[in-house]
Formats: C-alpha cells, sequence, structure tokens
C-alpha cells in the first residue's frame, strides 16, 4: 500500500503526493475535478524505469481548501515549484494532464534548469468561458456546469447537488471506452465533494479559466523539450489543438486512438508507452 505524505503550501494547506519506484524522477499532475489517484494505473508501468511522484493539485483529492485561496493557475504553478525545489528534484520529466498539461510546461518555464522533459496530454487551455471544454463532453456536464456557472445562491446549489450518478455521467463525456471508468476510481472522486469548502474551491478553479487560456503569452519562454498529446476524442477541436501546437513550438502532436479527455483512466499502457519512449 502506498504511503500518503503531505506537503505544506504557504496559504496554510498542504498536498498530499506519494513517491514509488526508483531511478531518475518523474512527475504526474491529473486534470481538474481529480486527485492523484488518477495516476494509479500507470503506476505499475513508470515505477520500472522512474521513481515517480504523484500529487494532488492544490485543493484536489483529500487536499484541503483554504477558501481566502484563489486558485489562479499561477497560484497552482508556484505551489508545484516549491513543491520540486524543497524535494530538491533535479533531472525531473513532467506528464500531466489537462490543466496539468498546462502546469508542465509554465513550471517547466519557471525552473527549466530542473526540468528534462515534459509531457502534455490533453492540454485543456482553451476556455473563453466557465467550464466551456467540460461542457462539450454531453448533456449531463452541460446541463449541470451551465447551472453551476450561475451567480452565488443558484451556482452554488446546483454545485451541491453532485453525487455519484451525476459524477459518472459526466465523467462518461471524457472517455472513449465507457468501461474505463470504474467504480472504486469514481466513488474516491465524488468523496471529495463532502470535503469543507469543495463548491468554492470547485467553481473558482473554473471561474479562473482566463488564468490558463493559451493566448499567445502562456507558454512564451518555454525551452523545455515537450511532447504533446491528444486522444482523438478529446474535448478541444482541431483549431485549438493546433494553436497549442504552436504556441509550444511544435511542428506536430500525437494522437491516441479510441481514447477521450481523461487519457490516464482510458489508455494507461499507451500513456505509460509514451512517456518512456
Amino acid at each position: 500500500m502506498k504511503s500518503i505524505k503531505k506537503f505544506n503550501l504557504n496559504d496554510g494547506t498542504y498536498i498530499r503526493y506519494t513517491e514509488q519506484g526508483s531511478g531518475q524522477p518523474l512527475l504526474l499532475l491529473h486534470t481538474l475535478r481529480n486527485r492523484l489517484e488518477y495516476s494509479d494505473e500507470l503506476l505499475p508501468y513508470l515505477t520500472k524505469k522512474f521513481k515517480v511522484y504523484v500529487i494532488d493539485i492544490p485543493g484536489h483529492g483529500d487536499s484541503p481548501i483554504n477558501k481566502q485561496t484563489n486558485y489562479v493557475h499561477s497560484f497552482l504553478t508556484d505551489s508545484i515549484v516549491s513543491f520540486i525545489e524543497k524535494l530538491n528534484l533535479k533531472n525531473l520529466t513532467i506528464a500531466g494532464e489537462s490543466i496539468g498539461a498546462v502546469l508542465a510546461a509554465t513550471i517547466a518555464i519557471k525552473i527549466p534548469s530542473r526540468i528534462k522533459k515534459i509531457f502534455c496530454f490533453n492540454a485543456y487551455d482553451y476556455d473563453k468561458r466557465f467550464a466551456q471544454g467540460v461542457m462539450r463532453g454531453n448533456f449531463a456536464a452541460t446541463f449541470l456546469l451551465f447551472h453551476v456557472s450561475l451567480p452565488l445562491g443558484i451556482g452554488v446549489f446546483f454545485d451541491s447537488l453532485q453525487s455519484y450518478p451525476i459524477l459518472w455521467m459526466i465523467f462518461r463525456g471524457g472517455v472513449h471506452k465507457k468501461s474505463a471508468l470504474k467504480s472504486e476510481y469514481l466513488k474516491l472522486a465524488c468523496s471529495s465533494t463532502k470535503k469543507p469548502g469543495f463548491i468554492y474551491h470547485h467553481r473558482n478553479m473554473f471561474q479562473n479559466h482566463k488564468s490558463r487560456l493559451n493566448d499567445g503569452s502562456l507558454y512564451k519562454g518555454l525551452k523545455t523539450p515537450v511532447n504533446l498529446i491528444y486522444g482523438e476524442s478529446d474535448w478541444s477541436k482541431q483549431d485549438e489543438k493546433l494553436n497549442t501546437m504552436k504556441a509550444l513550438g511544435l511542428d506536430s502532436f500525437h494522437t491516441m486512438n479510441e481514447t477521450g479527455h481523461f487519457s490516464f483512466l482510458e489508455s494507461p499502457k499507451e500513456v505509460s508507452e509514451i512517456i518512456l519512449s
């Protein structure tokens, strides 16, 4: 059983993390609304070559929330940079999915001397309004998140309705193979909705979409080698993928067949093979 450790943040909270395996360091970063266990299916493959660090992005999973914190992208970046520096990780590879992919790039911009390479899976850097990408998944995601986006009382009420059946329907909009969604993991993800501050954090993360928007400056200064990968059924549109590719200074990106937005859950073997290649 993996040992859960805690890393203290500047806002008085902490993030959970684990470290497993041996070799050069690898950091795995999950999507918005997920948790460190999101990467569990990758570990049997990756821990054979890497010492793998997996974290809760601030406020996610079972890590606590500070309702005075604005979870803007720069706060998330700085928190993880602090984690990397305090643990003195060097020659580090980062593989992130969704906002984790965006974080991989912005972290590498801040501390390039520590980062060897980054892998950006299904970069979520195109929202021009609240939860725009997630709402593309299916009707359940569109209906709930539209109402969650509404001002104060209405939005808070609809966010409080989150439950296992609703989360199951929303997550189905993020995978190509519906069988990839395991009830054990969804129950874990659902448990996060019960912790203090969840609704504040969930809404605040989506409200800060502009802070991670690929507007021409987000990836400016990135020099670290990068691989860009999309599931063929990811929420992003072709022009959005091409914009990210161009902004990262790439000539192409890799496409994973029969895979949606949650590739770490859906195609762990293929994801691992890409990282190990």
